[in-house]
């Protein structure tokens, strides 16, 4: 009998040892993507899946370092092209012109010190650094 509950003391305690190592390992290999935009875009799916797949070569060393900053910075411009023409195709849709104001609201109660700015012609939002907005073209150097 005390054979029998020390074998079980030592599997639960072996268990609590390797439970968080475990853990780790699942979660990432259930789901390396946590960017749920695929759904929205399924445009995405590839190039996240490419990203996530360079990553992880990298992280084994597969991949040199220059190679990967150079294929990441692809998949990235390749996102960012995918994310702009979606962003082109809501531009008229009600939701997204709230959505917009939203935005412009928000950064109004935090201070525009060092923050977007709403364009005076579309009120969509524009970095700081910019002088015209990259929406409309109209110039923002009124609002500096």
């Amino acid at each position: 009998m005390t054979l029998v509950i020390g074998a079980a003391l030592a599997l639960f305690s072996l268990v609590i040892v390797a439970y968080p190592f475990l853990k780790s390992r699942l979660t990432f290999a259930a789901s390396p993507r946590t960017i749920s935009a695929s759904v929205a875009a399924p445009e995405l799916g590839p190039v996240y899946d490419a990203i996530t797949t360079l990553h992880l070569e990298y992280q084994l060393g597969k991949v040199p370092e220059n190679l990967y900053r150079e294929q990441l910075a692809s998949y990235r411009l390749q996102a960012a092209t995918v994310l702009q023409q979606r962003f082109q195709e809501r531009a008229g849709e009600p939701e997204w012109m709230l959505e917009q104001e939203v935005l412009v609201t928000r950064a109004a109660l935090r201070g525009t010190e060092g923050g977007p700015r709403a364009c005076p012609n579309c009120r969509s939002l524009v970095a700081p650094e910019l002088l015209g907005c990259p929406e409309c073209g109209a110039s923002m150097e009124s609002r500096v």
